[in-house]
């Protein structure tokens, strides 16, 4: 077969794959949209929102997500549905019998499957967490206003390795602390200053605090050895943030890998460590894109080959490998979040098993 009908070949199968991909893609969305609205309908109601601000800023940014989701099944289902076609037509035949082998037929696959991948890459990192924020934001204000928690009493934090805050009641109405008390220790891990606080209240965003009615003891060495000053107020800047009071139900799908990293960083600054929950969302958002490609490969080697039972068959196939690869994708997440666990090595573990196995499948198809 010549140079140029290879290249023709290419650009039919690269056309076939995304054609029936986003059209997936569209169907599906629509089918979840259906269902999101039946079951968030009777709260939308109540809300007195106009119908079409549900929809710009809620329902609009329902669709990136739950493509997010389901976008590695797509390719799974896309390849396995159209490529089935061709096998039943006796295209592939023809296409062995030109001369071509399966390793070269694949390529286009994988070229549009990196496509995919690439636009998957980004949507996760940037675009579906900001899309998130939006949902995320109306759908706690207005839908369903009790996934909002808020850290009001006894609550603490380190504001860094070496401080450590204790707050006996905040209030999210005007940013007010009550009975503050802030422990300072030396690189010995000693106590060497501990200052107490009648109230405290944010005064200039982010971060800058007025401490009010305080009294702050200079521990020195041996027992009883200390001094007391006592003031009015004093303003400074604490690594303690109005944000740091309210919890989210999936806060960390509203920011972006960049915002991921600060917030890790943040963290870190505080002697908290590394969270495993953000770093499994974190790897979680790559390992999902690098899934197409496996999925690709394993829809091809199981829809290539002419069958009895034909589309249907590789159907039934394609979509119990995708269940099945879903179910391992979320116990890899809940076991990222054990103690002890390498959540990078638990989100890429699907990828690896399902990696071999899309390898031993293809082998098998070319013979």
């Amino acid at each position: 077969m010549s140079k140029w009908k290879v290249k023709k070949l290419d650009l039919y199968l690269i056309r076939k794959y995304l054609a029936t991909f986003f059209f997936t893609c569209l169907l599906f969305s629509v089918i979840a949209l259906v269902i999101e609205i039946s079951q968030k309908l009777e709260n939308l109601l109540k809300t007195d929102i106009p119908f079409g601000r549900i929809f710009t800023d809620y329902l609009l940014h329902f669709i990136p997500f739950i493509n997010g989701i389901l976008w590695p099944l797509f390719a799974l289902i896309a390849v396995v549905f159209f490529t089935s076609r061709l096998a039943r037509d006796t295209e592939f035949i023809a296409m062995l019998g030109a001369g071509i082998s399966l390793k070269r037929l694949i390529v286009p696959y994988m070229f549009s499957a990196v496509f995919i991948m690439i636009l998957h890459l980004i949507s996760n990192h940037y675009l579906i967490p900001m899309s998130n924020d939006q949902r995320l934001s109306f759908e706690y204000t207005y839908v369903r206003p009790d996934r909002v928690e808020s850290r009001n009493q006894d609550v603490h934090f380190f504001l860094n390795p070496e401080q450590k805050i204790y707050i006996r009641f905040y209030s999210r109405v005007d940013t007010s602390c009550r009975d503050v008390r802030i422990e300072t220790f030396n690189e010995a891990g000693r106590l060497v200053e501990v200052l107490k606080a009648r109230n405290m209240r944010l005064i200039n965003h982010p971060n800058e605090w007025r401490i009010n009615d305080y009294e702050i003891r200079t521990l020195g060495e041996g027992w009883g050895n200390y001094e007391v000053f006592i003031g009015e107020h004093i303003d400074t800047v604490l690594n303690l943030y109005p944000d740091d009071f309210v919890t989210l139900g999936k806060d960390i799908q509203m920011m972006t890998s960049p915002q991921l990293q600060q917030h890790m960083e943040r963290e870190l600054s505080k002697g908290v460590g590394r969270s495993s929950r953000i770093l499994a969302e974190y790897y979680r958002r790559t390992a999902e894109a690098f899934s197409i490609l496996i999925l690709t490969m394993i829809g091809f080697s199981v829809a290539s080959r002419k069958v009895r039972g034909g589309v249907g068959l590789h159907l039934a196939f394609g979509i119990g490998i995708g269940a099945l690869f879903v179910f391992i994708g979320k116990f890899s997440i809940t076991y990222a979040l054990s103690p002890g666990a390498n959540p990078f090595i638990a989100i890429w573990l699907p990828n690896l098993i399902f990696g071999i196995v899309a390898i031993v499948l293809f082998l098998k198809a070319q013979k």
